[in-house]
């Protein structure tokens, strides 16, 4: 028995409907991809512009480091000229107590509290956004921070052996400087037992000079140190905002 044929009109249509049927699925997948590209765009630039201000933010952070970190190096070179101006008068011969006292007056009992701008590299890393910038800058940026944290812990360690040797001299019968404000007042310094303290109260001032000196030269040093590090990952960030 023979198969009959369809006819050629219907097969027509049916081929028409294919093909048409064909290019939608081919313009819908192209409106897709579309789609998604833009969208990955519009993502990419939000991404870039999420970085380009944490960049920014980075880099005001870093510049208020450096002015903070030559504000910090002028005190600490003054405090250690200071010292050493005092050590010289030991070359002066058969000083009395009263004299090294006076010299010691002359020196800075100011310490030097150190800090440092890291909030903006703190907020990356409690939201993540760290991970935004590229490892060998981040490397960077963490490193700088471990060693600005570490600096601040050791200084604080310093000030505070210093700050017991101070409280030695106060205990013993006067504050540095107090002795100035005495001068005019026997019955306070008889009353004080300055004069029967005078030894130990030279003796913790000494001390607590030697621990602020060696805070100082040891902070000077890694200040700069620091400072190098900074001038680092301002490069490196700078290169970032270029591209």
């Amino acid at each position: 028995m023979l198969t009959e044929n369809p006819p050629a009109g219907r097969t027509g249509k049916f081929s028409k409907y294919l093909i048409y049927a064909v290019g939608e699925i081919i313009l819908v997948v192209i409106g897709i991809l579309i789609a998604l590209q833009i969208n990955n765009w519009n993502e990419n630039k939000k991404i870039e512009a999420v970085k380009n201000t944490n960049y920014l933010n980075l880099l005001e952070d870093l510049r208020t480091d450096l002015i903070h970190i030559d504000k910090k190096v002028d005190e600490l070179n003054y405090g250690i000229a200071l010292y050493n101006d005092y050590l010289k008068t030991y070359k002066t011969p058969n000083l009395t107590m009263k004299d090294v006292l006076n010299n010691q007056n002359k020196l800075d009992f100011i310490t030097t509290t150190l800090r440092f701008e890291n909030s903006t590299i703190e907020s990356l890393e409690n939201t993540g956004e760290i991970k935004l910038i590229p490892s060998d800058l981040r490397k960077k940026l963490t490193e700088l921070k471990r060693n600005q944290d570490y600096l601040v812990e050791i200084n604080t360690q310093w000030n505070t052996n210093y700050f017991d040797r101070v409280e030695n001299a106060g205990i013993y019968g006067s504050q540095p400087h107090f002795q100035n404000r005495i001068k005019n007042q026997p019955l306070l310094r008889e009353k004080l037992g300055v004069a029967e303290n005078l030894d130990k109260i030279i003796w913790s001032i000494e001390i607590a000079m030697f621990y602020k000196k060696m805070n100082e030269e040891n902070s000077l040093a890694s200040l700069k140190e620091i400072k190098s590090e900074i001038s680092e990952v301002v490069e490196l960030i700078n290169l970032e905002l270029k591209e």
